[in-house]
């Protein structure tokens, strides 16, 4: 049986529980009306007014190697990303933005590299993405990805035909190696932040998401459970 609205309201009506909110605050927080803003892989509209920057920056640029982001109304400016290759000015950008985007990157040397490169020095590049020591990111490295196409959006409560899940590979979903590669590609700092929300994508069954209730109460418990939270909220540096 599915969980009722009444049950989640119950459990979860504090707003510190809205990641996406907390995401996009921590965001805003460094953009100005003068603000030049990458959306690095920013796919079809969100539809959520929480994750539209458009209007509130000087330009936002949306990049992608999907090309349903040229289609995308939320977005300025589009453009694709062809042999891992942004087709986008060096040191261009005051910020980049990444949503659940480096789950599913298989370069993450071309990738790193790319957003050092547009970014300008001193601009940062925001991202939150899953936490591969969590055990959804388990349970989806196990599963083909045939899987994912059949249940992902069920799971996450989206209607038939929304955007199907793209595959993952977790290439840069712990912070150990979110400090390497950063590094490696030029980046002077890394500061991360270790979220757990409500296991919305458990609603399908009661029992299943009490027990995920259960997991999100026992992390956000302690400081030292924090690194099995379920999301990474980071900000990679550029040295200005």
């Amino acid at each position: 049986m599915a969980v009722s609205d009444r049950l989640l309201r119950r459990l979860y009506a504090a707003p510190c529980y809205d990641g996406t909110a907390a995401f996009y605050s921590s965001v805003r927080a460094r953009l100005t009306p003068q603000s030049r803003v990458l959306n690095l892989g920013a796919g079809p509209p969100t539809g959520d007014p929480v994750r539209i920057l458009k209007g509130e920056v000087a330009e936002l640029v949306g990049a992608d190697v999907d090309r349903c982001v040229l289609s995308n109304p939320e977005l300025d400016r589009a453009v694709l990303i062809e042999d891992g290759r942004l087709p986008l000015d060096s040191a261009a950008f005051d910020l980049i933005l990444s949503d659940y985007v480096f789950e599913h990157v298989r370069d993450p040397a071309r990738f790193l590299a790319e957003a050092f490169r547009v970014l300008k020095p001193g601009g940062s590049l925001m991202f939150r993405t899953p936490n591969r020591f969590h055990y959804v990111a388990i349970i989806s490295a196990l599963t083909p990805h045939r899987v994912h196409t059949l249940l992902a959006n069920a799971a996450r409560a989206k209607p038939r035909g929304s955007q199907a899940p793209w595959r993952t590979c977790y290439n840069l979903n712990d912070v150990q190696t979110l400090r390497r590669r950063g590094r490696d590609a030029g980046f002077a700092r890394l500061a991360v932040t270790f979220v757990e929300t409500e296991p919305a994508y458990l609603r399908f069954n009661t029992l299943a998401f009490l027990a995920g209730v259960a997991y999100e109460r026992a992390v956000n418990s302690t400081d030292r459970l924090a690194p099995l939270r379920a999301n990474i909220f980071g900000r990679l540096v550029k040295a200005a």
